[in-house]
């Protein structure tokens, strides 16, 4: 699959950065208890953190790129925007309304889904930037301090690329012959129409115009750091998540 050989990419990116760290001196890191702290080397805390973070990329993206991987997910299933309250309050003013809705929230989700597989070189820059005192910020923060970090590393940069490929994502056609944009579309101007008619006014319906290119992005992108955030913290609290011998010697406890 596409997203297999970015994440090779990952990987590869990160070997290489890796390769110039062993002649670093050591030091001491808090809640590493496992190991003789003095035998953890700069070189060490570097590869282990960027290692971890390669894995927490490439599972996150593995599970999102997958079939229904958004949709079947209700930590990270997109449903309409905010300002769509309105249409589900009233959805059964519009003739086949609760299909609509449906078709919007399928499409939208696989739109994600499509959208997320070309997201690795992002993450992949973010891990090749990190210096030792990233590293060793984050192995002293929270489970989910790696997150934040790519978060404030990545965001601006993967939006405008996902913002890009959701574009071009939501005018597919992903589930028969309706796209996201397509479906939404028929959503909203058939809601507008009743929202914009005397009865709509007297009633207070607002008509509906949200970009749906900049809210899906919004979401599919914090839905990604979700599954990022949910492996760094299985790396940090369970030793089954340390898979390889650096992260064991890194991150035992």
């Amino acid at each position: 699959m596409k997203y297999r050989s970015i994440v090779l990419s990952v990987a590869a990116s990160t070997s290489l950065l890796l390769t110039g760290c062993s002649g670093m001196s050591g030091m001491t890191i808090p809640g590493i208890t496992a190991v003789s702290q003095a035998a953890l080397s700069q070189a060490d805390i570097t590869a282990g953190l960027k290692e971890a973070l390669n894995i927490g990329v490439s599972m996150g993206i593995q599970k999102l790129a997958a079939k229904n991987g958004y949709y079947n997910d209700l930590a990270v299933k997109i449903g309409l925007p905010e300002e769509a309250s309105m249409i589900l309050a009233n959805i059964s003013k519009i003739p086949g309304g609760n299909q609509l809705v449906e078709n919007v929230v399928k499409s939208i989700n696989a739109a994600a889904t499509d959208a997320v597989k070309d997201t690795a070189p992002i993450f992949a820059q973010a891990i090749k930037d990190m210096t030792f005192q990233d590293a060793t910020s984050i192995l002293k923060g929270n489970k989910t301090a790696a997150t934040a970090y790519f978060k404030g590393k990545t965001k601006t940069a993967l939006k405008g690329v996902f913002a890009k490929r959701i574009e071009a994502s939501i005018q597919k056609k992903l589930i028969g012959d309706v796209s996201a944009q397509s479906s939404w579309n028929t959503l909203t101007e058939k809601w507008n129409v009743i929202a914009k008619n005397p009865v709509g006014v007297i009633a207070g319906f607002k008509p509906v115009n949200t970009d749906l290119t900049d809210y899906l992005t919004d979401k599919a992108v914090d839905g990604l750091y979700v599954k990022v955030g949910e492996q760094e913290t299985k790396i940090r609290t369970q030793a089954s998540a340390r898979t390889t011998d650096l992260l064991k010697k890194v991150f035992g406890r």
